[in-house]
This record gives C-alpha cells, structure tokens and sequence, in this order.
C-alpha cells in the first residue's frame, strides 16, 4: 500500500479559497493523519486531523480536502508558509513554496528539525498538484479538487456502426471525430458513485445539460456528464474573447447558463473515461466534447495500477519531457467563467451558434449578434 500524500496545495487569494488536498489508498484509516500548517519562521499556523472528515473515492484513491470550515481548525495558508503531512510515527511529506526566500525549517510540531522540499510556485487562482505521489508538483491553472472529466453511464456516443451507449464500448472500436473521420477508442475506464457519495460531496454529482440548450438542437437527449468535462464551445464571443473559432470548456462553469445545472437528485451514476491516441473531440448526444486529457490533474486523480496500465500502452506519457495538446484551447478558468458571463448578458446567443460546420450535427442557423 502506498504511502498517503499531499497532492494538491492552494495557497495564493482569500483564506476561504485555500485548500490542502490529502490522498491515501481507498479504505486507509486516517484517524492519524494530521495536516499542519507552518508560518515562515517554521511555527505551526495551525494543526488540522482528517479524522471525520468526508472524503471523495476517486479510482481507487480516498481523496480528503482541508479547507475553512473543515476542519475548523484550519485558517488557511501563506505564501511564504508550508505544509507537513504526518500521522503519530511517520512524517510523510513537508513542503513549501517558491515564493519563499528560503525553505523552511520547523521549529516545532511534526516537522520539527526538517526542511522543507520546495515544491515550486502558483499564481492567484491556481494550485500545485501531483501526478506521480509527491515526488514532483505541476501548476494548475483551474484547481479540481480530485475531479477528472468523464462521461456517465447510458450517454451515446457516435462510432463506425452508429450511435453506441458509452458503456457499450469496447477499445479497438471507431469513434467519430468531430475533425473528421473516426479515431480507435484505446481504453475504456469507469468508475461507480454511489448515492452516499454524493451526498457526503455534492462534487460528485453530475451536471446536466438539457436537450437542445447548447444549440442547433444539441445534445439531441439529455447529457450527463461530471463537473470538470470539457464540452465544445462556438460561438461570435468566442471568436472575439480568443481568436479562434471554438474552445472547450468546463460543464461546471456552463452551469450559469440556463437548462445547464448540477443534478443532486442523481441516486447513483457511473462516471466513463474515453481514452484514445491524442486528445480529441467526440461526439456524445450528437455534442461536441472532450476525450480524457492526460494531462496531470487527470493522471493526479488515477490510482497506480491504471497509471501503470496506461503508461504501457503510451509510455510518452511518463517521459519528463512529454507536454499534453489539448484538441482545443483550453482557457483558464477565470477567461471561462468571463465567456459564460457574456453568454448570459446575451441569450440569444446559443453556444453552438457558430456557422464552422460540426461534421453530423444540424443546420447551423445565421450568426446572432452579441449585444452587451
């Protein structure tokens, strides 16, 4: 079993918005554990157990986040700060930021005596994650909080033979591409949530987007997806806020929108992870969307043994050197939120209102015209 850790760290805004985000294998007794917050000068800022804490499972990974309220002992982080992961006979990690002059060395509490590992830095907004247990952190521009994008259980996606249930799918088969022709599915993952889960973290609930909300008619049903899934937008504001004709974007942010929300009333959902040579943009409902990016936050969220699997069938996936390409510009996710702002202020504008063609998709009716 392999050793808990620190996999996410935001430490940069408000206190409310930072967050600690502790892993540990899937059913770990963490009664132990404790987080502890260091000031500068290697004082404790404050000690936060995960006891009683909820948790979310994610593919074999219990995921904790100490953040305010929970526990209430935590008063967030500091930029020059650190943090310690330990439990009553082990120090598991001690860590710190770039933003610091120096490491820290602890004068007290767990740490006390060690130096920290610096681990790099984040700009407001973004965070410091894991992909491979702590030994090394990227930054990540939009935290997730141990979220991957998937879809659920029972959505159709479009193939060679036609429209096909997602859990129907089988690698070696052709999926249709929204750029044209069809891609060789590589690998199917999945993982079941059920309803006690989503009631302990309302996080895992799916969003959904109704039937013809997006434009042309799309999706054509109802789709489900989970909150950190890419759908594909085009639209007039786009093409001004980026330059380009369409971009992907988070389903939780398109919830500003109407016929677009999250769906606590879902008992249990199966959650579906696409996997194919390179990142590409699918169909599902007849909607444009994302494939599994591998990118960190995704890789983050896997346990070891899928790690393993998918680093035999692309072992570029591994190699320091190797940098994920999205199939669309991805912006942060301050410049979502902005886009989804000015699709409110102007509701005429669908978000597949662009006349690009989506290859088996309707009609796309004239460009409206933004008007705030």
């Amino acid at each position: 079993m392999s050793d808990p850790y620190i996999s996410e760290v935001k430490y940069l805004g408000a206190a409310t918005l930072d967050f600690v985000e502790i892993a540990v294998e899937s059913g770990t007794d963490v009664s132990d554990l404790v987080v502890t917050i260091y000031n500068a000068d290697g004082t404790v800022r404050s000690t936060n157990s995960l006891d009683g804490l909820s948790y979310t499972t994610v593919n074999g990974k219990d995921v904790y986040v100490v953040e305010s309220g929970s526990p209430s002992t935590f008063r967030g982080l500091h930029k020059f700060g650190g943090v310690s992961l330990s439990d009553s006979s082990t120090l598991h990690n001690f860590i710190s930021f770039s933003d610091n002059a120096s490491t820290i060395t602890a004068t007290e509490g767990p740490a006390s005596g060690q130096t920290s590992t610096d681990i790099g830095v984040a700009g407001a907004g973004a965070s410091l994650e894991t992909t491979d247990g702590g030994a090394t952190y990227v930054t990540q521009t939009s935290p997730s909080k141990g979220t991957i994008p998937c879809l659920t259980k029972g959505v159709r996606v479009r193939t060679d033979r036609g429209d096909v249930k997602v859990e129907d799918l089988e690698p070696g088969m052709r999926v249709a591409s929204v750029d044209g022709g069809h891609i060789t599915l590589r690998k199917l993952l999945s993982r079941k949530v059920c309803d006690q889960e989503i009631r302990r973290d309302i996080r895992l609930a799916p969003v959904r987007i109704r039937q013809g909300v997006l434009g042309n008619n799309l999706p054509t049903r109802d789709l489900l997806v989970s909150r950190q899934h890419r759908m594909l937008v085009s639209s007039p504001i786009v093409k001004r806020m980026f330059g380009e004709e369409n971009v992907l974007v988070a389903a939780i942010r398109l919830t500003d929108l109407p016929g677009i929300s999250v769906d606590d009333s879902v008992m249990d959902v199966t959650y579906y992870h696409l996997l194919f040579d390179r990142h590409c943009i699918i169909f599902a409902e007849d909607a444009p969307t994302e494939s599994l990016f591998v990118d960190r936050d995704a890789m983050s969220c896997l346990p070891s043994d899928v790690i393993a699997e998918l680093s035999a069938l692309f072992p570029h996936f591994r190699a320091t050197t190797y940098v994920p390409k999205p199939a669309r510009h991805i912006p942060d996710g301050k410049r979502q939120k902005k886009l989804m702002q000015r699709h409110a202020k102007n509701a005429c504008l669908p978000l597949l209102s662009y006349k690009a063609p989506i290859p088996g998709s309707a009609k796309a009716s004239p460009d409206p015209v933004e008007t705030a």
